[in-house]
């Protein structure tokens, strides 16, 4: 885990590349097979998609948007009003979402891999089954 100052160094503000520089990439992508497929109405699933010049993070242009911290904040008080979760433990899970650089990354990151990270964390510091804390996802 990084340090405090480093992890704000490696934070991004992206800066898209220009409409002629984007390159073809599929717009999902299966975590099981990374195979293209044809969809129904026989187009391809790959699309142009930008990339940040300054870093080189590609944009995330699929269905899976990520999701703002506020969101994930207020998923954990709901869970925090239902099973009571005390403040502290709530301070611990979002200190510990806020040192993943790429949680709160809109640009680059997916809603699965947020959830994913969310549900680790918060089972970390409360106590809680996995299955509980997906039920508060929608």
């Amino acid at each position: 885990m990084m340090g405090v100052g480093e992890q704000d160094m490696l934070r991004c503000s992206h800066f898209n590349c220009k409409k002629e520089q984007r390159i073809w990439l599929p717009k999902n992508i299966n975590i099981s097979d990374d195979t293209r497929r044809f969809s129904s109405n026989g187009s391809s699933d790959v699309s142009l998609h930008h990339w940040c010049i300054l870093c080189g993070c590609v944009k995330n242009i699929s269905d899976d948007r990520g999701r703002e911290m506020g969101y994930w904040i207020n998923i954990l008080s709901k869970i925090a009003r239902e099973y009571l979760i005390t403040q502290s433990q709530k301070r611990l899970v979002v200190k510990e979402l806020d040192s993943y650089k790429s949680f709160d990354d809109l640009y680059g990151t997916t809603g699965s891999a947020q959830r994913e990270v969310f549900v680790k964390v918060v089972k970390k510091h409360s106590g809680l089954s996995e299955n509980i804390i997906n039920t508060f996802i929608y």
